[in-house]
Order: C-alpha cells, then sequence, then structure tokens
C-alpha cells in the first residue's frame, strides 16, 4: 500500500483520545452502606456485565471511527490488482450472514426450554445476538475472506494478473552494450539475457502500451512507440561496442524523453496536472561493471527523479556471481615506429581471478601481408593466480615490410574473450640515412658513434647509416637523398648552403643544429638566407661560473621531450648532465623551446621551428668530448642518456616518433599526409575485411577517422589514386571493461535516489517486484464508504445504548421496590 498524503498519518493519535475519555470519565461511586439498599445489588450484577460490553463495542466503534476517517484522508492506495469480489465470493458472503441469522433464530426458539426463572430474557438474547454476530463474521472470514486474499495475493505475485492489464505502460529499456556483457554464462551472453527479459517483460505489458528500446549510443535517439512486436525483435539485434556512451548520460536521456513524451500527450489530449494515461517505468538492464557508469555522479538524476515524481527506474542487475576472467590490458609498445632489423619490446599486465587453470601462455601472432596469421617467437609462460603480474615479449621485425601487424593472445578459456587479446601495429622503418656535416671530420665522430655504435657494427646490427662529410664537399651532394642532416657547428656557413638546408625542411627533411663551438661565428648564423630555417640566432656564449646548469624536464610541452622524460631512469641520467657553457640566443617568432637549462636565464637548450612540412631543430651546447672544445661545454657524451637522446632526435625528425598506430577504441585517428602522397578518396578496411570510403578534403592535409569503434585491425589507403601512401593502426577496447566487479548497491542508490529507484538483483524476480511497485487502485471511495457506516453504527448503538440503560434503570428499581415490598410483607406476616 501507498499513501498519496503519507503525513496525515499522524492523526492516527487521535484515535486514543475516546479510550482516554473512556478511562478518564468513567464513573467512580462513592461507596455508602445503607442497609436499605441491599438488595438492589442482585439486579446491579446483571445489569453491569450488559453495560460493560456495550460500553467496548461503543468505545471500539469510535476507534475505529477516527482511524478510518485520518486514513481516508491520507488517500492510500494499493496496487494493481481486481480487489472486487467474484461471484463465488458474494455468495460465502450471504451464507455467512444467512447462518448468522439462523442461529440467532434457532437459540431464540431453544429459550424458552431452557431458560430458568432467574435468567433475564433481554440480557440472554443480547447474548445470542453477540454470538451469533461473532460465528457469521469467523464464517465469511473462512468462506469470502481467504479465497479472497489467496487470490490477490497470487494476482500481486503473478505476471498474469488482470489488474496489470488495466493500466497501459509507458517504457523505456535502457540496455548496457558494453564489451563486458559479452560475458558467457549457461551458453548465452549477458547482452543476449537482456534480450529475453525485456521480451518477457514488453509480453506482460497491458493493452496500448507503448515502449522503446535504446543502448549506450549517444547519437541514438529514444522514441517511445506503440510497435511493440517491432521492438521485441529489436532486441536480438543489439551488439556490444567498445566505445559506450555512459549509462549515466544515457539514463538522463531516457528521462527527459518521458518528460517530453508525457507533456506531448498532455497537450494533445487537453489534460494538465498530474493526469496521465501510462504508467511509467524506465529499465536499466547492466552488469553493473563500474567501465559503464560516472562515479561521482554529475548528471544530477536523482533530483530529476525527485522532481519527476510520476517515473520510477528498474535497475536490473544482470552480473554473474563470482565471475572468473582472465585479461591483457596496459599494452605498451617499446616504440609506435621501429628500424627494421631491431627488436620490438612489448610489454603488458595480465590480470586474473581465481577460479582459472593456472597454467597459461602469452604467444605472439604477426599478420603477413595476405592478412594470415603467423606465431612468432616463444610463447611466454604465466600463472592465473588471482593475481596481476607485468610480461614482456619482444618481436625481432623483418627487413622487407614497411608496417607490422600484430596480436599478443592469452590461451585462457574463461566465459570474457574479448579482452584475452590486444592488437598492435608499428611502423617498420627502412635505415635511416643520416648526414653529418662538420668543418672537421672529428668534430662529427662522437654523434656518429652515438647514432651507430661500433660495437653494434661489429655484430652486423645496423641503426643508422652515417655518412660524414667536411663542409667544403657537402655541396656535392644531394641532401634529399638523407632522412636528417645534422650541422656539427659549423664556423661559417654560407648562405647556398642554408638556402639547400631551407629546401630541405620545406620539403619534409629534418636538420639539427649543434651550435656548441666557440668558434661559431654570429654573423654567419644570421645572415638573411639563415633566418629562414634556424630556430634562433646565436648572440654570445654563456659560461656557468658558480654551478652548472641542467636539463629542465618537468612540463616539457613538446612530444619529444615528453618521449625524454617518460623513461625515470632516461630521465634521472639525462637531467644529471652538466653544462657549463651554452649559446645564448634569441629565437624567432614561430620557434619553440623544447627543453631549456637552469639557472639565470632559464637558457633554451633545444628549440624546433616548422618549415613546411619539415623540422628544424637547434641544440645550444655541444655533442662532442674533444679536448679544449666540447669538452668545456659539457659532459653528455659521457652519459649514456647521449645514446637515447639521439636516436629521440633521428626518429623525430624522421617523424617516426610522432605517428600514433595504436589507439584505444573511440578515440580519433588521424593521419598528416605527406604532400607527395597526397589523394582525394580514400578506403579504410576494417576488422572482419569490411571497408567504408571516405574523402579527404581539398585543403587539408589530415585524415580524421572518429568511427574506429571496433577492436582489431585497420588499414587506411588511397581509392583510384596512383598515390602508395598506406597507414595501418589498431585499436582495443578500454582496460575498464575487464573490471567484472559490479557497483555497490549503495552508490547506485545515492546516484538514482531511492524513492524513485528498485535495483533487482535477480531478474526473476522483476515481474513480481514491478507489480508491487506501481500504482495501483486508490481506495479512498471505499473507505469513505467505510467511514459512513461505521458513523451510522456508532450513532445507532449511542442512542440504543442510553436508552436501554434507562429502561434498565427504571426495571431494575421497580422490581427492586416490589421485592422491598413482598420483603416487608413477609417480615410483617
Amino acid at each position: 500500500m501507498s499513501l498519496i498524503n503519507s503525513s496525515i498519518l499522524a492523526g492516527l493519535l487521535l484515535a486514543a483520545i475516546p479510550l482516554v475519555l473512556h478511562l478518564v470519565m468513567r464513573a467512580r461511586p462513592k461507596r455508602i452502606e445503607f442497609p436499605a439498599l441491599q438488595l438492589l445489588r442482585v439486579r446491579q450484577a446483571s445489569n453491569a456485565r450488559r453495560m460493560r460490553l456495550r460500553q467496548v463495542l461503543l468505545l471500539v466503534l469510535r476507534v475505529l471511527l477516527l482511524l478510518i476517517l485520518v486514513l481516508a484522508i491520507a488517500r492510500p492506495s494499493l496496487p494493481a490488482a481486481d480487489y472486487g469480489l467474484k461471484w463465488w465470493e458474494w455468495a460465502g458472503l450471504v451464507i455467512a450472514a444467512a447462518m448468522a441469522v439462523a442461529l440467532y433464530r434457532w437459540l431464540l426458539q431453544r429459550q424458552p426450554a431452557a431458560a430458568s426463572g432467574r435468567t433475564d430474557p433481554a440480557q440472554q438474547a443480547a447474548l445470542y445476538r453477540v454470538f451469533s454476530l461473532l460465528s457469521g463474521l469467523l464464517l465469511a472470514v473462512v468462506l469470502t475472506g481467504l479465497p479472497w486474499a489467496v487470490r490477490v495475493r497470487a494476482e500481486l505475485l503473478s505476471p498474469g494478473s488482470d489488474g496489470s492489464q488495466q493500466v497501459p505502460v509507458a517504457a523505456v529499456f535502457l540496455v548496457d552494450n558494453s564489451i563486458s556483457m559479452r560475458y558467457l554464462r549457461e551458453s548465452r551472453t549477458r547482452l543476449e539475457y537482456a534480450a529475453e527479459v525485456i521480451q518477457q517483460q514488453l509480453e506482460r505489458f497491458p493493452q496500448e502500451s507503448q515502449a522503446a528500446v535504446a543502448t549506450l549510443d549517444q547519437e541514438e535517439p529514444i522514441l517511445i512507440q506503440a510497435d511493440l512486436a517491432g521492438l521485441s525483435s529489436r532486441t536480438s539485434s543489439i551488439s556490444a561496442t567498445a566505445v559506450p556512451g555512459t549509462l549515466n548520460r544515457r539514463l538522463k536521456d531516457a528521462i527527459e524523453a518521458q518528460i517530453e513524451h508525457r507533456a506531448m500527450l498532455q497537450q494533445q489530449l487537453g489534460i494538465g496536472g498530474s493526469a496521465d494515461r501510462f504508467a511509467r517505468e524506465i529499465y536499466v538492464l547492466s552488469d553493473l561493471s563500474p567501465a559503464a557508469w560516472q562515479l561521482p555522479d554529475e548528471s544530477r538524476i536523482a533530483e530529476m527523479l525527485a522532481a519527476a515524481d510520476w517515473l520510477h527506474v528498474y535497475v536490473v542487475n544482470l552480473s554473474v556471481s563470482g565471475a572468473i576472467n582472465a585479461a591483457i590490458t596496459e599494452l605498451q609498445i617499446g616504440e609506435q615506429s621501429i628500424v627494421a632489423g631491431r627488436d620490438l619490446t612489448l610489454s603488458m599486465t595480465v590480470s586474473s581471478t581465481p577460479g582459472l587453470p593456472e597454467a597459461s601462455t602469452v604467444e605472439t601472432i604477426l599478420l603477413d601481408e595476405s592478412g594470415r596469421e603467423i606465431r612468432s617467437g616463444v610463447p611466454a609462460l604465466v600463472r592465473l593466480n588471482g593475481e596481476s603480474m607485468r610480461v614482456s615479449t619482444s618481436v625481432r621485425l623483418p627487413n622487407d615490410v614497411g608496417w607490422l601487424q600484430g596480436t599478443v593472445r592469452l590461451t585462457s578459456n574463461d566465459p570474457l574473450l574479448e579482452d584475452n587479446s590486444r592488437f598492435f601495429s608499428v611502423r617498420v622503418q627502412h635505415t635511416p640515412r643520416l648526414l653529418l656535416i662538420a668543418d672537421m671530420a672529428d668534430e662529427a665522430l662522437y654523434l656518429q658513434n652515438a647514432l651507430q655504435p661500433a660495437e653494434l657494427s661489429r655484430l652486423g646490427i645496423t641503426l643508422c647509416d652515417c655518412q660524414v662529410v667536411t663542409t667544403a664537399a657537402a655541396g656535392d651532394l644531394t641532401l634529399s637523398e638523407y632522412d636528417a642532416v645534422f650541422l656539427c657547428g659549423l664556423q661559417r656557413p654560407d648562405d647556398s648552403l642554408w638556402t639547400r638546408v631551407t629546401n630541405y625542411v620545406r620539403n619534409g627533411g629534418g636538420v639539427v643544429l649543434v651550435a656548441g663551438s666557440d668558434r661559431l661565428q654570429p654573423l654567419f648564423w644570421s645572415s638573411a638566407a639563415a633566418q629562414n630555417v634556424v630556430p634562433a640566432t646565436p648572440l654570445t656564449v654563456v659560461r656557468y661560473l658558480t654551478s652548472p646548469g641542467y636539463l629542465r624536464l618537468d612540463d616539457v610541452p613538446n612530444s619529444l621531450g615528453r618521449s625524454l622524460a617518460t623513461d625515470e631512469s632516461l630521465r634521472v641520467e639525462l637531467g644529471a648532465v652538466a653544462f657549463d657553457r651554452c649559446w645564448a640566443v634569441e629565437p624567432q617568432e614561430d620557434s619553440s623551446v623544447i627543453l631549456s637549462l637552469t639557472g639565470p636565464g632559464n637558457r633554451p637548450a633545444l628549440l624546433e621551428r616548422r618549415i613546411g612540412s619539415g623540422r628544424c631543430l637547434m641544440f645550444t651546447s655541444a655533442m662532442d668530448n674533444l679536448a679544449d672544445r666540447g669538452n668545456l661545454w659539457n659532459n653528455l657524451v659521457n652519459s649514456w642518456s647521449f645514446l637515447a637522446f639521439t636516436d629521440e632526435l633521428v626518429r623525430y625528425l624522421t617523424v617516426a616518433g610522432d605517428q600514433q598506430s595504436s589507439f584505444t577504441a573511440g578515440t580519433p585517428v588521424d593521419f598528416e599526409i605527406p604532400p607527395g602522397d597526397r589523394f582525394e578518396q580514400f578506403l579504410l578496411q576494417r576488422p572482419g575485411m569490411r571497408q567504408t570510403r571516405g574523402t579527404l578534403a581539398a585543403d587539408s592535409s589530415v585524415v580524421l577517422i572518429t568511427d574506429a569503434s571496433e577492436q582489431g585491425h585497420y588499414t587506411l589507403r588511397p581509392f583510384e589514386s596512383a598515390s602508395e601512401y598506406r597507414a595501418p593502426f589498431s585499436v582495443n577496447i578500454p582496460d575498464a571493461e575487464s573490471l567484472l566487479e559490479p557497483v555497490d548497491d549503495e552508490q547506485l542508490l545515492q546516484l538514482l535516489g531511492r524513492e524513485r529507484s528498485t535495483i533487482i538483483d535477480n531478474p526473476q524476480d522483476l515481474a513480481s517486484i514491478v507489480r508491487v511497485s506501481r500504482v495501483g487502485i486508490e481506495v479512498f471511495p471505499i473507505l469513505l464508504g467505510l467511514l459512513l457506516l461505521l458513523f451510522c453504527a456508532e450513532h445507532i448503538m449511542a442512542n440504543c445504548f442510553y436508552d436501554q440503560v434507562n429502561d434498565t434503570l427504571r426495571t431494575g428499581v421497580s422490581t427492586d421496590r416490589g421485592s422491598l415490598r413482598g420483603g416487608s410483607s413477609a417480615a410483617g406476616t
């Protein structure tokens, strides 16, 4: 039962007033011994019992009168059911009344034979009436009350209630279609189970009901419609997505859809206020995994539901108690782009829950040009013991491919297979050709050895193809044949060299200007030709006299700086390099500072300037350890961080470190198309060999893909174009989808509010819980009629009571007087 005016229930305390008055105002006669009235006691005993019974009955009627009055004003309502009496229940009521009347008449007929002269006929008839009335009530309870209670209870708990067919329902079914709903149990996924629950609930809806089925797709409209059969068939086609929205946002959309539908209906029917044709409900079917909810909530759902007090939300928990799962998460790829012949390092976290076989493996699978899977290397052994462990594996990259796509797969047969695999793509570069220009060859010796260590050359491993030339010989070379060019402390570079470098950068080349030399003449670095390419103009050499300067690696704004600061060991080692000298420079307006030095002035250490589609970097200190030259500037070449630093410079200049190729589902994917590879249309090959077509705008050089929502491998390639451009990439599901522990009920109740929401942990109880929760028949008219009957009964009994009291007193006095006279005569005789 629910109450419209529950605060009125405080008036139930008024029912105690008749009881208090009865106890307080009850007559307390003063005891006076009067011998002449001793004979009245004989009559008083029989009259007192009859009057006490009538007093109690009158008291009960008055208490019930106030109770029913307060309850009627509170306007209680019951869940929808058929509370009316059936014909057989009416028949039982008539039989009980007839039996009570027959019993009373039979007792009256027996009274002359059984009664003695000492028994008062009126008192005996009153006792017969009470006995017959109680017997009739008991028989009515047995013949009518108990069958009625059993029938109504069955209707309230049974899906097939006749009462529920009376009120149409407007419902929104919100289905969580995140990847975790693919969890398999009893040969069906949680998503398939949700479809079954929706279909069963739609079948229970009354005629003229309307509904909508929605998923976590933010772009999907929520339309409440009358075609329940079409909605039932649509539920079977709902598929899981790796890019779900939050249930918070979609639940807010569902509430707004109900509000709009209700307002539209009221406008059509010309009604307002609380009037509505439908009982309005929202069903959220989810495994309650944390990935689908936004906690804490900022959408103020509880406030919306409190305002829409005609709407109820049912959260159906489809999670599996004690779910078991093993997953690969936090996949880290050593390099997004790597030189052929090197080893690609893959590290990942393997986590599991108790209940799985402990022994398992992580295998690495590569795709060849035809898309065929090829196992690579030896699988890594892992133990699924309910904990998390970090696993690393490596892949030797072939020399004859430009891109490499692969999968790391956990060989575990758990109910959720989607998180057992992670996909990766890397760009395999040819061995970069680097040109090192110096005034004297020995000035580039340390840089050359850092880019291609002699130890690796002896082992036959080639990281870079380095060519060292002097400034005089550089004029005979074609810069476009090289992937990057280093200018190592040139004293007097002429304008022709600066012009060639400028054109090289503008066409997509990468240049590093190393300015760490006392012999560098700023005049030749500040010419008009030099100003077209240099990131900054050298002014004077700055010496750190009191304490050396150190590289600042905190809050670096550039991807190159972040790559240097990400590895903690590299960050510490590189940050410990002491700089004793650097050039004070004046940066160009279109250049940016990547790294700076501590100390006065925060001198720039590494600057960048982008020209056309290329980049030019400038290092304001030395990269050698020659006596009386580079060794006076810093001790960088004495640290192993010098190898990592120069390697990052090469990768950055060859665009290797700037192009990501592995993404999380839902992340926008963009590719910058080189000028020589431009095209108008492209094809995007998706997982499952599906293809979609797109167009590259004429004024744009970037392809933006926003709908990469399926996990797997993708490939972007031109369509109807001579361009040989190709950009493979991979997409993985979010790591949070592997968290299957459901959100706590208390958190959901705080999110939704306790008044207008119900959490159903067992979907089998959905029908009965919804039945009890729905507002059904208001019993105000029934209580009003009962109140009228009680009022009349109280009025009649009160009048009869006082009339009979007076008659009894008169009769008692007359009888007592006669007894006294008779007694006096006898005494006289």
